[in-house]
């Protein structure tokens, strides 16, 4: 179980580093997303894929010493909570499992602000592109006239026919 405990805080700590880099790489986006630096923000959302691909990855080998910590309590994995097995560890494990998952809980919910922003960043650039292609694409009387300098005919003036 020893080996079990300090894997899963081992592979718990590693969660904790990802999500505090990408926790930063979300800061860093938010002023890529109000400049729109499009080259940087390509950069940023490529460091996130690798670090979510990491997440993942972390996850599953998380998932695998829940089972093998769970099989030897005999407990299900879903009956393992981090409060369950705590209680089942020594005092020093149960306060690091503790203090780990309060930082990666105050890490998770600041990452989730963050996101949210960049969220409500993204759609308001997305209602403005959409607010101007829309003043473009919508028909525009215009006076033109003919030979009759006394008489006019409207004609539309579009920029651009259709939203693509």
């Amino acid at each position: 179980m020893g080996t079990a405990c300090t894997g899963m805080l081992d592979i718990m700590e590693d969660q904790l580093g990802v999500y505090r880099s990408l926790l930063s790489l979300a800061l860093q986006k938010q002023p890529v997303l109000v400049k729109g630096e499009l080259p940087q923000l390509e950069r940023i959302t490529r460091e996130e894929e690798l670090l979510i691909l990491q997440v993942g990855r972390l996850e599953e080998q998380r998932q695998s010493l829940l089972q093998a910590l769970a099989n030897h309590f005999i407990l299900s994995p879903e009956d393992l909570t981090l409060s369950e097995l705590i209680k089942r560890t020594d005092r020093e494990t149960g306060a690091k499992f503790e203090k780990l998952f309060e930082e990666l809980t105050g890490v998770l919910k600041e990452l989730a602000d963050v996101n949210q922003n960049n969220s409500d960043l993204i759609k308001s650039s997305l209602d403005y592109i959409n607010f101007s292609m829309k003043l473009l694409a919508d028909t525009d009387t215009s006076t033109v006239y003919n030979d009759k300098e006394d008489e006019k005919k409207t004609a539309a003036a579009k920029i651009f026919d259709r939203k693509i």
